[in-house]
């Protein structure tokens, strides 16, 4: 397996840096949860046991944000064919049956209105209207009843959650429930709840911050970030990473009209920006193609080498049809290492590709790995020839193809990626401007001239817009307000044009 030293070596720092701050495992101790030592069960095998066990090694059960997350959601959070493995994976012996558990929406209502059908109906509604109208902004419980009594059911969760979300790990068992196992139909279904709870953390804080309560508003939406860091940096897969923008969204969502609500002081907004300045950035894509990607790659191409009905599925053969061209092309002794290496040889190539910081380069190697990509589906569908027929003219083209073949089926939308770890940076670095700029008018009656009067007192560095690696837009308005402005990933001002991709935060 290839696997970049540099990405891994910069991964266990960033887990190195975690695990020496402050936990609060003690504080999460319960009398019921019990917890050995974590077992990767001996069917666990090849990508999928060697991306478990890169990504549990040293992780302590009770340091284990899963693991608890698990305890506060309940085990029924995960698939019952996979449940047994999981939780022998994550170390749980026994759950604290006592502890409580998060309740959600449609339960809530059923236990305010259990006997009156209409009721618990039109209770439900209410709650999920109340739910989606306070959006990010502050709120105020006369003006939102159902949603308040939500969150005062779900106390004593919610503050569990924060203390979870201060642990310096999250390792999730990525197994999958298939037939034969790919990691490809891996389940996630812990960590959709995550983006979830995120929000029911930045709805708090808004209500919070109503009410004067700055540190407590403070304080859940920090959790949030951290819940989205704890996921980012525990699944080196896609679909983790997006979840965790997702969740990470929610949390500037709310910071953003926490700016915009007039609430702040301008020690306030210092100490905000102090503690959103400590938090580390989500990592890139690069990480999750370099390890995850890879290693669902070799998963596919494990499956291939072991199993007939992967590979009949591969060539969308009917096994009863097609028993005998198998034999031929097992008979035809493809070298798996090949496959292997040349998936590895063109993974190489995407993990360059995002880990380029030149935007405009990058987005003409991604053109061209699209270009190659095109080229190749066409010379596969023109090329008549069968793969036995390949192997026994050049068996070592042909097992390399096999590699090619399931690096083309595997690889996400490269632009995409990108387009995703830009938009998480401008979220971020708009919040980081925002507070500087609300502390810097509070204490000077004004907003600054120019973004470099916010250097080097408020903010050590202008941050840049990551689309085009130049500084933000930022323009003053009639009766003092100011905008700051991102172009895009196009790079030119869109408002009001259905190409329109500008990204803005308004100030009054």
């Amino acid at each position: 397996m290839i696997v970049r030293t540099t990405h891994l070596t910069a991964w266990t720092m960033v887990f190195g840096l975690l695990a020496s701050q402050p936990t609060f495992a003690a504080e999460l101790a319960l009398p019921g949860l019990k917890l050995t030592e974590p077992q990767i069960p001996a069917e666990v095998e090849g990508a999928t046991r060697k991306l478990n066990e890169q990504m549990g090694r040293n992780v302590e059960p009770a340091q284990n944000a899963a693991v608890h997350l698990v305890q506060l959601f309940g085990a029924e959070v995960l698939k019952d064919e996979l449940r047994d493995t999981t939780l022998q994976m994550l170390g749980i012996e026994s759950f604290d049956k006592d502890a409580p558990r998060m309740i959600y929406l449609e339960p809530f209502s059923r236990m305010k209105h259990r006997e009156n059908p209409e009721k618990r109906q039109a209770f439900l509604e209410q709650l999920e209207t109340d739910f989606h109208m306070t959006a990010g902004d502050p709120w105020k419980s006369e003006d939102f009843p159902a949603l308040a009594a939500y969150f005062d059911a779900n106390q004593q969760q919610l503050d569990r959650l924060v203390a979870i979300a201060d642990l310096p790990h999250y390792y999730a068992p990525i197994l999958s429930a298939e037939n034969p196992p790919s990691l490809m139909g891996a389940s996630f279904s812990l960590e959709y709840r995550l983006p979830y709870m995120s929000h029911c953390l930045a709805k708090r804080a808004m209500r919070s911050l109503a009410t004067g309560d700055f540190d407590s508003a403070a304080n859940d939406l920090m959790a949030a970030h951290k819940l989205a860091n704890l996921l980012a940096n525990g699944s080196p897969l896609d679909v983790s990473l997006a979840k965790a923008h997702w969740a990470d969204s929610f949390a500037f969502r709310s910071e953003q009209s926490m700016l915009r609500s007039g609430l702040l002081s301008a020690d306030q907004a210092k100490q905000y920006l102090a503690r959103l300045q400590e938090m580390p950035r989500l990592p890139s894509d690069t990480r999750a193609a370099d390890i995850g990607e890879r290693l669902t790659m070799h998963r596919e191409i494990e499956m291939l080498r072991d199993s007939d009905e992967a590979l009949f599925a591969f060539f969308d053969w009917d096994p009863m049809e097609h028993q005998a061209d198998l034999a031929k092309l097992r008979g035809a002794n493809i070298d798996w290492k090949l496959a292997f290496e040349r998936t590895n040889a063109m993974q190489d190539k995407v993990v360059v590709v995002l880990g380029m910081t030149d935007p405009k380069a990058q987005l003409e190697e991604i053109r061209r790995l699209d270009a190659e990509a095109t080229e190749w589906q066409k010379v596969t569908d023109a090329d008549k020839t069968s793969l036995y027929d390949s192997l026994m003219a050049n068996r070592e083209a042909a097992s390399r193809w096999i590699g090619e073949a399931v690096a083309m089926g595997c690889r996400a939308n490269l632009w995409q990626r990108v387009h995703t770890d830009n938009r998480g940076s401008v979220r971020r670095d708009f919040t980081l401007v925002g507070f500087a700029l609300v502390a810097y008018r509070q204490e000077h009656g004004s907003y600054p001239k120019q973004l470099s009067e916010l250097t080097p007192n408020l903010l050590k560095e202008l941050p840049v817009d990551p689309h085009s690696n130049e500084l933000w837009g930022y323009k003053h308005l009639p009766n003092g307000k100011v905008r700051l402005i991102s172009w895009g990933a196009n790079m030119v001002p869109n408002v009001g044009d259905w190409r329109d991709d500008d990204v803005s935060l308004e100030l009054d």
